[in-house]
C-alpha cells in the first residue's frame, strides 16, 4: 500500500528506537502531532503514529524501524 495525502502513518519500533525518535522530536521542536503506544500485534514493540510525512520520512532516513503501514482517512 502506498501513502496518500492525509493518511495516518504507523511506524513500528523497538523501545530504544522509539526513545531515540521521541528525543529528536522534542529536541528539534517538530511541529507535528505524535502518538506513541505499545503495539497490540507485536509484543515488546512500540508504534509511533503521525500524519506528518516529512517527520515520518526523517524517521525512515535517520533511524532504524521494523515496519511502516498507512491507514486511509475515512471520508
Amino acid at each position: 500500500m502506498e501513502y496518500k495525502d492525509g493518511d495516518t502513518i504507523y511506524i513500528l519500533l523497538t523501545k530504544s528506537q522509539a526513545e531515540s525518535v521521541m528525543g529528536e522530536w522534542i529536541e528539534n521542536n517538530w511541529g507535528c502531532d505524535l502518538t506513541v503506544h505499545r503495539s497490540q500485534k507485536t509484543k515488546g514493540r512500540v508504534v509511533l503514529e503521525t500524519m506528518d510525512l516529512m517527520f515520518a520520512a526523517r524517521v525512515c532516513q535517520w533511524h532504524q524501524y521494523e515496519k511502516i503501514t498507512y491507514k486511509r482517512k475515512k471520508l
